[in-house]
């Protein structure tokens, strides 16, 4: 009998871990739905639809910095085609491993004949931004950590904000990329200017404050008392459970783990019983506003399928295309 490989031993793994996750939280509801059906019918719909928004806003703009670190690296394609691939790879979250997200992009760049290398690179370096922008918001939250144990230590706190611009660098960053490469056989390296790495870290920040503050809004729909001074210790959970979320790559879209890192932050601002409803229904929050993105996606191509289909001539001659990089036709 052939014993099985590794590879399907984790799959295994990553299934039960997210078996796991979707039986305790079912049994947890359960448990005390008298208490949870209350405070769900309670949510003030209005603002948790305003506070979606916030979420739409936040992906289109990440499709969009996608786009800005492409044309940083000689790789760039059409805006809108960009766009296209970046949602349409937002699927890849549900795949434990992530790799759907970078072939479902790197589909659309070959067609255009793009250097899949460099888009490749393109996409680590998303990544490690994506990282850095949440870790940022994540510091700067501590500044307004709802307890005491951190009262004396905020000089720390901005001492890390100081490390965090220097940490940045992109010399620093290729050190330990280096040593990361080694163990894994891969030459990895970000190419790019001080300067550069700082503009686009610096929008990864601004976007993470958008999501945030939407994290914020659902929150106070959920549980009103919330203060409007915790407003970033709100986003500073949502970045740090977004980080540990993108780490794990055993749970599809870091299913529990982004859960359980919300419940620990926000049981400190409000009762566990509120912290749970809030986590789960941040998962509808961001799910919902994906899967329409990826939706629109979806018929966004098939209209320009549609429209850029093999043509004849007027005069019945041959068949071109229309839709070339360059926005001339094509026999």
């Amino acid at each position: 009998m052939k014993k099985p490989d590794k590879k399907t031993i984790l799959k295994a793994l990553k299934i039960l871990f997210g078996v796991l996750v979707v039986v305790f939280l079912a049994w947890y509801f359960w448990k005390n739905w008298d208490e949870f059906s209350d405070k769900i019918m309670n949510v003030d719909m209005g603002i948790f639809v305003f506070s979606m928004l916030f979420y739409f806003v936040y992906k289109i703009t990440l499709a969009s910095l996608w786009h800005y670190i492409t044309k940083l690296n000689g790789c760039a394609i059409k805006y809108e085609k960009a766009v296209t691939s970046y949602l349409y790879s937002i699927l890849g979250k549900y795949i434990p491993g992530k790799v759907f997200m970078l072939a479902a992009r790197l589909t659309y760049y070959k067609e255009e004949d793009a250097p899949l290398a460099k888009v490749t690179v393109c996409f680590f370096i998303e990544n490690v931004c994506t990282l850095l922008g949440a870790a940022m918001l994540f510091i700067v939250s501590l500044l307004f950590f709802p307890n005491e144990l951190l009262e004396n230590y905020k000089w720390l706190t901005i001492a890390l904000i100081a490390v965090f611009f220097v940490c940045i660098h992109p010399k620093i960053i290729n050190f330990f990329l280096g040593i990361i490469g080694k163990l894994f056989k891969k030459d990895l390296k970000i190419p790019m200017k001080y300067s550069q790495m700082l503009k686009v870290v610096l929008l990864f920040i601004g976007n993470w404050l958008i999501v945030g503050v939407g994290f914020f809004i659902l929150t106070k729909s959920i549980y009103p008392a919330v203060e409007y001074s915790e407003l970033l210790f709100c986003a500073g959970i949502w970045g740090v459970s977004a980080i540990m979320g993108i780490l794990a790559i055993f749970a599809p879209s870091g299913l529990g783990v982004r859960e359980g890192i919300i419940v620990a932050g926000l049981c400190l601002i409000m009762p566990q019983s509120d912290a749970m409803v809030v986590s789960v229904v941040s998962r509808l929050w961001q799910t919902i506003p994906e899967l329409i993105l990826v939706a629109l996606a979806f018929i966004y191509s098939r209209i320009r399928n549609m429209t850029s289909i093999k043509l004849k001539k007027p005069d019945g001659g041959e068949i071109v295309r229309q839709d070339s990089p360059d926005g001339e036709n094509k026999e």
